[in-house]
């Protein structure tokens, strides 16, 4: 089968498409044709190192969609199901899975690996936030995947949404925008909010604690400068705020996995919208990963096998 290695870290041209044996299906794994990938923001910082990883070369990716043919339940042959794998494997035309979420059949599989992730993810952040009606929350990078879901759930909440983006990206949910790239960008957040998703990170995310209500909540699950947020643990305590962490391997990691079929199913009501950027045959992933790295497109980038 085709699919992507890497060797090495570096930029895109550390992924390479190759021959590789097709993979083999071991009990309770299900084994999926390849019908979309999705490229997400830390797979960039993944391949350049930025962010640990197993060792190489191996196939790349994290995020497919696709066809199941073979599994264990019989039932399960021919339905389309989207998985999320620690282990990478996802940039193939054939990836085995251990756990898989089945996809309502109104939805594609490029809107499928669209949202399975950047959703779920984002219904538990809101959930772990329990924001109500009447708060007021600020999402930062509310123009990329799991922003753009969490402005809207929160919107749906009845809540006041304080967004940051590009400039000129839209956020069609937020009451407010600012453009995450004037570097002065924290002094023009009103005072108030109630919730801050922070998602950008790096020394200067400690600027908007004062902008937060006093036992306001911090939720703090990204890096797009490359950074972990810092903070002082005194300007916390002073004003009672709460701080909590989400990664990839976290503790939340199995609410996140438990909330796939919910997350599919807000895309299959039409409550969420998936946005795509472009979509890249699997020999144009480097193409894929430069677009990603732009930042200059609005939605997710995907490759088709």
């Amino acid at each position: 089968m085709r699919a992507v290695v890497q060797h090495g870290t570096g930029g895109p041209e550390v992924l390479n498409l190759e021959d590789r044996p097709e993979p083999t299906r071991k009990a309770g794994e299900v084994l999926i044709r390849v019908e979309a990938i999705a490229v997400p923001f830390y797979e960039t910082q993944l391949r350049a190192g930025l962010i640990p990883a197993g060792s190489e070369p191996a196939i790349f990716g994290h995020e497919a969609a696709g066809t199941i043919v073979e599994a264990d339940d019989p039932a399960a042959v021919g339905r389309k199901a989207v998985v999320m794998s620690f282990t990478g494997g996802a940039y193939a035309e054939l990836v085995v899975a251990s756990r898989y979420t089945l996809v309502p059949e109104a939805i594609s599989a490029e809107h499928a690996v669209a949202a399975a992730v950047p959703a779920s993810m984002a219904v538990v952040l809101l959930r772990t936030a329990n924001v109500v009606e009447g708060e007021s929350v600020l999402v930062e990078a509310a123009s990329g995947a799991i922003g753009g879901y969490l402005a809207r759930l929160a919107k749906d909440r009845g809540a006041r949404v304080i967004a940051t983006a590009g400039a000129g990206k839209p956020v069609p949910d937020a009451d407010e925008v600012l453009d995450h790239n004037d570097p002065d960008w924290r002094q023009e957040v009103p005072e108030g909010i109630d919730v801050l998703f922070e998602s950008i990170g790096g020394p200067r995310a400690a600027e908007l604690t004062t902008k937060l209500v006093p036992r306001g909540r911090i939720l703090a699950y990204g890096l797009l400068s490359g950074e972990f947020p810092t903070y002082s643990v005194a300007a916390l305590a002073a004003r009672g705020l709460a701080l909590i962490g989400f990664g990839g391997l976290d503790a939340y990691a199995e609410d996140v996995a438990a909330a796939r079929a919910e997350a599919l199913g807000l895309v299959a009501d039409g409550t969420l919208n998936p946005v795509l950027d472009r979509t890249y045959p699997l020999a144009d992933v480097a193409a894929a990963h430069a677009r990603v790295q732009s930042r200059e497109g609005v939605g997710k980038v995907v490759l088709i096998p």
